[in-house]
């Protein structure tokens, strides 16, 4: 192996610090997942969570990636919990080698192995050509895709799908449907271990509708046809750089109703309400192993804007 991560010596953090800030402020804004102040404000908050205390900060390690024969390539940022190591920020001063990404892969793993983690993760923008050529082929797999569509356009859904809100005895069967199906998603993607899952799935629903269907800001749908229920809608309002925005939070067909294209009407249905509401640009997340949905969404004209790429151990 020709190359080592060296520790970031003392004097020179307040140097990578800036420079590093700059970067993931510039791949924010450049990839449209935060733009203006809002990429500022996320900057200036990972450094202030995960790098609480600069160098010394226990579950950080800030190295530069040395080339025995070719000097520095860069820096990388790893952040470590009790389970996974993260690829915070990966910074190279110049393009490196397939060999050269080999031996970074293997000092991470490395990392990862002394720490006694089981997984990886990466976040990588669509215009970090460095960070896809390093994950690319190195046992990486997409865990989760946030995707953009800006702006909202001018199309509405189709004349045989009524889209209401949701009534109070329904939520409460949703309620349960859907804290199992996004707890499952979580172990499907590879993100949690089932137990995990299901507290960071109330976690993140009580987050988002302490008041049910009364929570300010949250829109909830049921979509018919015909009378018959084929699927349901959750659309979060948000704002986004001073505008507002609209995210959808869940979106699913039931499943003796797929493949009769309702999720591109429900889809349809999500930017008509977020027009509605006054919204200019509508956001969401999708796990990586739900291709369909992915392909749908591209189709539609929406872009991919974050993606975490997850190794297990």
């Amino acid at each position: 192996m020709t190359v080592q991560l060296l520790p970031l010596a003392p004097e020179q953090f307040d140097a990578w610090r800036s420079g590093t800030r700059e970067r993931l402020i510039r791949l924010r804004q450049d990839s449209g997942a935060r733009p203006g102040q809002d990429a500022v404000d996320q900057a200036d908050q990972y450094f202030e969570e995960l790098l609480s205390e600069g160098l010394q900060t226990a579950s950080a390690r800030i190295s530069r990636i040395v080339d025995d024969a070719n000097g520095d390539l860069g820096t990388v940022w790893l952040g470590l919990n009790a389970t996974r190591l993260f690829v915070v920020d990966l910074a190279f001063a110049r393009e490196v080698s397939e060999a050269q990404n080999d031996d970074l892969m293997a000092a991470v793993l490395a990392v990862a192995r002394d720490a006694g983690v089981t997984s990886i993760s990466m976040g990588v923008f669509p215009q970090d050509a460095g960070g896809h050529r390093f994950l690319a082929g190195r046992g990486f797999s997409p865990s989760s895709i946030q995707m953009l569509l800006d702006p909202i356009r001018e199309r509405e859904p189709s004349g045989d799908i009524e889209v209401v809100r949701m009534a109070p005895e329904r939520f409460e069967r949703f309620t349960a449907e859907s804290l199992q199906a996004f707890a499952q998603d979580l172990v499907d993607s590879g993100r949690l271990a089932m137990d995990e899952a299901q507290v960071e799935s109330r976690r993140q629903f009580e987050k988002e509708l302490p008041q049910g269907l009364a929570t300010p800001g949250q829109a909830l749908f049921v979509g018919t046809v015909d009378g018959a229920e084929i699927g349901i809608l959750w659309i979060g309002l948000r704002e986004r750089d001073g505008h507002p925005h609209a995210f959808i939070l869940d979106i699913e067909v039931a499943a003796d109703q797929r493949r009769r294209g309702y999720g591109r009407q429900l889809m349809l249905a999500a930017e008509s309400e977020a027009r509605r509401e006054g919204a200019a640009s509508i956001g969401l997340h999708v796990f990586g192993f739900n291709h369909g949905a992915v392909a749908l969404y591209e189709e539609l004209g929406y872009r991919r804007t974050e993606e975490l790429f997850i190794r297990e151990l």
